[in-house]
């Protein structure tokens, strides 16, 4: 072809690919994590309850309190309105002068407290005394009140308040607030001699910036005091023989919630209760039932221990005088094993709940301490339970549950994926084999899809010894499809459900789990998709 046309068609050509855009496109393929796990079993539960020995065992190691009775409980302040007044007779007139007592009045109030509880000491930690006034004279009126018994600062509580002048068909009313904070406040009477006793003065009179006048019937000042939900910081006396029952009741463990055993077969477990008594007052109890509650299996195993928990002797606590710590609390302990009790098919149950049902009596001796029983704020009577289990355990398997968040942000272009696949790295440092599962889950909680197809989701167990001792971890690779319907889910999940089954070997010893077995896994998404460029 002659020169002159080459020149002429490629002049051409290049007119026309210069006057518009080329889109061109292709084919690209990229692998990228979007989930990572490092489990352990401390993963599985809402607390780290587990803790390795010297030799590297786990051990379940959980606390739980099932009781815990406090001051408030144990003594409580009653309500109380005290009423004060003074107010002329109807047919009676008074000359007065600013400052003249109108009346004065020395009383005890004896408190109305329950259960046969004697007082003749509180420090009160909290509360306030309202006054409701209403003064029906022509003149102001001075009101000045007096708790005889009580202290702070070698000065003792007072209200001192003077009401402005009314009438009878105009009276002034008015209310007023006085924190009792901090006061010492004696409860033996003027004389020294009673219970639940309170001496106090009050004194009305003329307000020293009246005028001189005169008072006719009808006229006066009434008070109404009221001490409504005192908190003291600690009372004093005679408890009384108080009869306390607690429960049956049952207390939420929630530490297994995630896990579910096949015949489960334990070597060893230990339940330690903790009776710690923080009050001034001796107990005897006995700690009638207690159940192990698997809620999920709807199973229920009573705890027998011949006479270990009953007629328990609890001894009152001391004081140590410091205003930080001011008690030495009195401790009792009851060791519970399989030895002494039905212990491991008690925890063999795997046990949401405890239930229990305890019965006590204070003072069983009467008022041996000449009323010096004493409580503090914040300070009571708790029974904890100290639950061991070392992980040396046969079984057929357990099923473990966990959740991984999915980060979709690297893998661009997701809108125009055509396909791909989902691979699991699982690296396995446990003495056993698993299967395992992934759901996607949405924002909402729900379940989109699994991930893997059943019989193509094993992971092989790490390599062992004749004794199951782990000497390296295994490597697995689970593949799961992914067409176009899955890619679309993809997008909508915000999280990777784990359901892992883990199976243990006939073995002729029980299986240890150490704290350095392991479970990694990474999640990666392999994608295609079309990309496009515009030239």
């Amino acid at each position: 072809m002659p020169l002159i046309r080459i020149a002429i068609i490629s002049m051409f050509f290049g007119l026309i690919l210069g006057s518009c855009k080329k889109e061109t496109s292709w084919d690209v393929d990229v692998s990228v994590p979007i989930a990572r796990s490092h489990l352990d079993l401390n993963n599985f539960f809402a607390d780290t309850i587990f803790k390795a020995d010297a030799n590297g065992l786990l051990h379940l190691n959980y606390s739980k309190a099932i009781i815990n009775y406090t001051m408030d409980s144990l003594v409580k302040l009653p309500d109380t309105t005290l009423n004060f007044g003074y107010t002329l007779p109807s047919v009676a007139s008074l000359g007065v002068n600013p400052g003249d007592v109108l009346f004065s009045s020395t009383q005890e109030t004896s408190l109305d407290i329950t259960n046969g509880v004697e007082l003749v000491k509180a420090i009160i930690r909290k509360g306030t005394i309202r006054a409701d006034f209403t003064n029906t004279a022509t003149q102001p009126i001075n009101f000045h009140y007096e708790i005889l018994s009580s202290n702070l600062w070698s000065v003792p509580f007072t209200i001192d308040e003077t009401v402005a002048a009314g009438s009878p068909s105009h009276p002034t009313k008015i209310t007023k607030y006085y924190a009792i904070d901090g006061y010492e406040i004696k409860m033996t009477g003027a004389n020294g001699n009673e219970i639940n006793t309170i001496p106090q003065s009050y004194t009305i009179k003329i307000a020293p910036s009246a005028q001189s006048a005169t008072l006719y019937g009808g006229e006066g000042l009434v008070a109404q005091v009221s001490y409504n939900d005192i908190v003291p910081e600690y009372v004093q006396g005679y408890f009384g023989q108080q009869n306390l029952t607690f429960g049956p009741d049952s207390t939420y463990l929630g530490i297994l919630k995630n896990l579910q055993v096949s015949n489960l077969a334990l070597q060893q477990a230990s339940i330690q209760f903790n009776i710690i008594n923080e009050f001034g007052v001796e107990f005897n109890s006995d700690i009638q039932s207690v159940k192990s509650i698997n809620d999920v299996n709807n199973t229920t195993v009573a705890l027998n221990s011949g006479n270990l928990l009953n007629a328990i002797n609890v001894n009152r606590a001391g004081k140590t005088n410091l205003p930080s710590n001011p008690v030495f609390p009195y401790y009792k302990q009851i060791n519970l094993t399989s030895t002494n009790s039905n212990l491991l098919p008690f925890i063999e149950n795997l046990p949401d709940y405890l239930g229990y049902s305890v019965q006590a009596k204070l003072n069983p001796l009467g008022n041996v301490s000449a009323s010096n029983d004493f409580a503090y704020y914040g300070h009571g009577l708790r029974v904890v339970a100290d639950i061991d289990v070392p992980l040396t355990l046969s079984a057929d398997y357990f099923k473990l549950v966990s959740y991984s968040n999915v980060d979709l942000t690297k893998v661009k272009q997701i809108d125009n994926v055509n396909s791909g696949e989902l691979i699991l790295q699982a690296t396995n440092n446990y003495p056993f084999s698993a299967t395992i599962q992934g759901y996607m889950i949405d924002e909402s909680g729900n379940v989109l899809d699994s991930l893997f197809m059943p019989g193509e989701n094993i992971l092989q167990g790490a390599v062992t010894d004749a004794s199951n001792n782990v000497l390296q971890s295994t490597y697995s690779k689970l593949t799961g499809r992914l067409d176009n319907e899955g890619v679309q889910r993809l997008k909508l999940c915000k999280k990777i459900k784990f359901v892992s089954y883990f199976y243990l070997p006939n073995q002729p010893t029980p299986i240890k789990i150490n704290d350095v077995n392991f479970l990694d896994l990474v999640l990666s998404v392999n994608v295609n998709y079309k990309a496009k460029t515009k030239l």
